[in-house]
């Protein structure tokens, strides 16, 4: 899926937690980039964010915005804002000018043309504002296979393979339990139907802010997928291109939608198979990227668990849209957003080997070079490695600068051994990173719900206790750690790797350690 507009970012983003800078092109050399200049903006209003010192009440930044024609959104106990107002109240209170780009395929959108300076006015309570542009679509990372000469795995043999049978042998169906997708495309109704249908389940499915856009069979698979594993849950489907997030930036888009999210569905599992490269001086800043993760660590507070995917072209995730089919550079390399966030639980990807009836054989990392496809992952440029990312295999020598590791942990995306789904009205076989982590969004429902009965609570933010695990010797095996193959740029190790991560999960086991450790 290609990205709708290039547009260019505020400044430079410098690693958090590093003394190193990130060495990107400033506005002034990309502004070429954005194709012919329309002019000042007509949109009516803008929205973008803006990071605070700390969590109490802007009353002065509100005051001040207020008297610029601007308006200030901030929720108690968050320590950023999200500021809206006319493109020319913006102009004059942050010293930009935003105008209005038409790129060479017809799409317009609207930058700031230098970054935004931060209000002497606003009484030391902001500490950074985000880049100001319009809304850039991230990209898909589905990977199917159409018209599959070979079936793909059923729903029995998927759950058989990870280990998930005897959780459903108790009637553990996600009963109670709410999964909520984020979406740049529109699913096919009739394509979901008829999967309900197949599996003998009635689909509850929830659009709050409506079906929009094209049918790219992203939103079908990641819905199917999590509806086969877990056919009592509620599924949420939150589209981007809603009106809702109108003329708001990329990290606005995302923490708005995260916001939403969070107050009508607290505690839901969040499945997120959409990514840009982290360290796009086009989209993000630094400021964006830190509010996109509080923004995800608060949701997790109230017990809410977020997979994201790490990507589908074996670590050359930065590979711009206008250039495939070239050979690769070395400047393609990096991670996802919002995969790479400490926040969130990145998913990366495997060939997963089964019987015929379902029962694991092994799995191997999903890696086809020659095509520019498989498992994403490496290292963050933004954020510092976590203390909770440690056990054999994390940093050592090819993590020398001590960064943020992607992914954490892994499942099937190979579109050769995914699961059967239903895709432009016939049955296809599902596939990449966009399959590995709805894969496991719906174990998690049933892993959260198997807690419950024992008195435990949701996992909430899964990585402190995936890596305590890994590290440790608990009663149940809870990992299958891969071994085979890697991709572009890491191996495949024991332990952690930069490709499968912690690797994939025996549900099963892993639902009775996380039990065991509550008690």
């Amino acid at each position: 899926m290609a990205l709708l507009l290039l547009i260019v970012a505020a400044d430079s983003v410098p690693a958090m937690g590093s003394a190193q800078p990130s060495s990107v092109p400033q506005r002034a050399q990309l502004i070429g980039d954005l194709g012919t200049n329309l002019g000042p903006t007509r949109v009516p209003r803008v929205s973008f964010l803006a990071q605070l010192h700390s969590v109490d009440y802007p009353s002065c930044l509100e005051s001040w915005a207020a008297s610029a024609g601007l308006d200030v959104r901030w929720s108690r106990g968050e320590s950023w804002v999200s500021i809206s107002g006319p493109p020319t109240a913006v102009d004059r209170a942050f010293g930009v000018s935003i105008d209005a780009y038409r790129d060479a395929g017809g799409q317009v959108g609207w930058v700031a043309n230098r970054p935004a300076r931060v209000p002497a006015s606003a009484c030391g309570e902001v500490s950074g504002i985000g880049d100001i542009h319009s809304f850039v679509r991230p990209t898909a990372l589905g990977d199917m296979t159409l018209g599959a000469s070979s079936p793909g795995l059923s729903p029995a043999q998927l759950m058989h393979a990870y280990d998930a049978t005897p959780l459903a042998s108790r009637g553990l169906a996600g009963q109670g339990q709410t999964v909520v997708f984020f979406e740049g495309d529109a699913y096919s109704s009739s394509d979901l139907k008829a999967f309900a249908s197949s599996i003998h389940h009635s689909l509850n499915l929830v659009v709050p802010l409506g079906n929009l856009g094209s049918d790219e069979k992203e939103s079908t698979m990641d819905i199917e997928t999590v509806h086969e594993i877990a056919p009592s849950a509620k599924l949420v489907d939150i589209n981007l291109l809603s009106s809702r997030f109108k003329d708001t930036s990329t990290a606005g888009t995302f923490e708005a939608a995260f916001a939403f999210a969070r107050r009508h569905w607290p505690g839901a599992i969040w499945s997120i198979s959409l990514g840009i490269c982290e360290h796009d001086a086009n989209i993000f800043n630094r400021t964006d990227l830190s509010i996109m993760n509080e923004a995800i660590s608060t949701a997790e507070v109230g017990g809410t668990t977020v997979f994201a995917a790490s990507g589908d072209t074996g670590g050359l995730d930065c590979m711009p849209p206008n250039d495939a089919g070239r050979s690769p550079v070395g400047s393609w390399e990096g991670v996802l957003v919002p995969a790479s966030l400490p926040a969130v639980t990145a998913v990366g990807g495997t060939t997963l080997s089964t019987t015929t009836t379902g029962a694991y054989l092994g799995e191997t990392t999903w890696t086809e070079p020659l095509l520019l496809q498989g498992s994403g992952g490496g290292l963050s440029r933004v954020f510092a490695r976590p203390t909770w990312q440690t056990g054999p295999g994390t940093g050592g020598a090819l993590d020398g600068s001590e960064m943020r590791q992607v992914p954490d942990i892994a499942a099937d995306a190979d579109p050769a051994t995914g699961n059967d789904i239903i895709v432009d009205r016939s049955v296809n076989t599902g596939g990449g990173t966009s399959l590995s982590t709805p894969i496991w969004a719906g174990f998690t429902t049933l892993i959260d719900q198997y807690l419950g009965t024992q008195g435990g609570h949701a996992v909430g933010f899964f990585n402190p206790e995936l890596y305590r695990l890994a590290e440790t010797s608990p009663p149940y095996r809870p990992l299958h750690d891969i071994r085979v193959d890697g991709n572009d740029f890491y191996p495949a190790t024991p332990g952690y790797d930069m490709v499968t991560g912690l690797g994939s999960p025996d549900v099963w086991n892993l639902a009775r350690d996380l039990a065991l450790a509550e008690r």
